[in-house]
């Protein structure tokens, strides 16, 4: 099949050399390209689209329509012939509104594997259990909601699964309020936390911590990110000011338990560090954002619907725009990297540079290394 360049045409080179940041592209107008393994017949556009964490071949989608499709990619071919009318293998009908929020449960064990929760623009939150249905490997199989929890009086943007609690599940919405619920029998009725007024505006998103089991992480079109302890909801512990537009996305670094990123209609995507809150700062570094604004990614030219950590490389991402542009990239390694960590190096590189090499030449810049990997392009190097 043919290579899908992941840059624009013409992208925007705006790299600031006095600031030494990158919002672009730098000098090249290509930086790799991806090449398409798979293609499935889908109803509409895709809304959003999460694989299940016990097994990433299940895969679950949204769309304009209110139903949520299941695909099990190893039933699929790789590419569908002319013609082919989308083949789900399970289809989750119970909501009356299409919408975005999707999530799975990722906790280990059995009795885990195959649920999920989803939100829509009818106010609710649904709980599936899919489990059966894919086991049962017909296409088109029809599941109704285990559970609707209803409490949200607007639009319900998203949700999210606690990565400790398999009973509790999170959700946001145009209400301004985050909600955190049991999902067992019993105990669906109301939230069992409420928070109201979470932000100035719609709530977009919301994603829990993966290691530290009371913080909460919630963006909204106040165009700020917020930080909070499940144990006292009464205030945020704190708000990241650095978007000029609505916060789409938020995500938590899977690798680093004080990275959070989020992704706006600034276009702009952004790394923060939880570790850098409270640093003094210099009157110039504070032109440029709060102490915990790790990074500003601007290379997309349009609104930036989504993103997606790497789970396999340390600081790569991938984000999309609604422009239908798909960018992978990395920041540079000094835009992370702690003072000294190279001190400790100077002597042997001296040595490296008489024979024409640096040791950190040799090494490998880590951003370049990784698109080197991914993305197989030898003019990195």
């Amino acid at each position: 099949p043919p290579s899908t360049i992941i840059d624009p045409p013409n992208p925007a080179t705006n790299y600031n050399e006095e600031k030494d940041e990158l919002g672009g592209y730098a000098s090249v107008d290509r930086v790799g390209k991806i090449d398409i393994k798979m293609k499935i017949p889908h109803p509409g556009e895709v809304n959003r689209a999460r694989y299940m964490p016990q097994n990433h071949f299940v895969v679950a989608t949204r769309g304009p329509s209110e139903e949520v499709y299941i695909w099990d990619l190893s039933t699929h071919s790789s590419f569908p012939t002319e013609g082919a009318k989308p083949g789900p293998n399970v289809i989750c009908k119970g909501h009356t509104g299409e919408g975005y929020g999707v999530a799975w449960c990722g906790i280990a064990g059995d009795e885990n594997k195959g649920r999920l929760v989803t939100s829509a623009e009818d106010n609710t939150v649904c709980l599936w259990d899919v489990k059966q249905a894919l086991k049962d490997g017909k296409s088109g199989t029809v599941v109704h909601p285990e559970a609707t929890f209803k409490y949200h009086t607007d639009v319900v943007e998203d949700v999210d699964w606690h990565n400790r609690d398999p009973n509790m599940i999170g959700s946001c919405g145009d209400d301004k309020l985050i909600c955190l619920w049991d999902v067992r029998e019993g105990k669906r009725d109301m939230p069992i936390k409420i928070v109201k007024d979470a932000h100035d505006g719609d709530v977009n998103s919301l994603e829990f911590h993966p290691i530290n089991e009371f913080l909460l992480a919630s963006g909204g079109s106040d165009k700020v990110v917020k930080l909070w302890d499940m144990r006292n909801l009464k205030s945020p512990l704190q708000t990241f000011e650095g978007h000029t537009d609505q916060v789409y996305t938020i995500h938590w670094s899977p690798f680093n338990e004080s990275i959070l990123a989020s992704c706006s209609a600034d276009r702009r995507i952004a790394l923060w560090d939880l570790s850098r809150i409270g640093m003094e700062q210099t009157p110039e570094d504070a032109e440029d954002g709060p102490p915990e604004l790790l990074f500003l990614h601007g290379g997309h030219t349009s609104k930036v619907n989504d993103f997606s950590w790497n789970p396999n490389y340390e600081w790569c991402l991938g984000g999309v725009s609604e422009d239908n542009v798909m960018q992978i990239w990395s920041p540079a390694e000094d835009v992370y990297a702690e003072e000294g960590d190279y001190e400790d190096d100077d002597d042997e590189e001296e040595e490296e540079e008489e024979e024409g090499v640096t040791e950190k030449k040799k090494k490998g810049d880590l951003a370049t290394k990784q698109r080197t990997e991914i993305l197989g392009d030898d003019e990195l190097e």
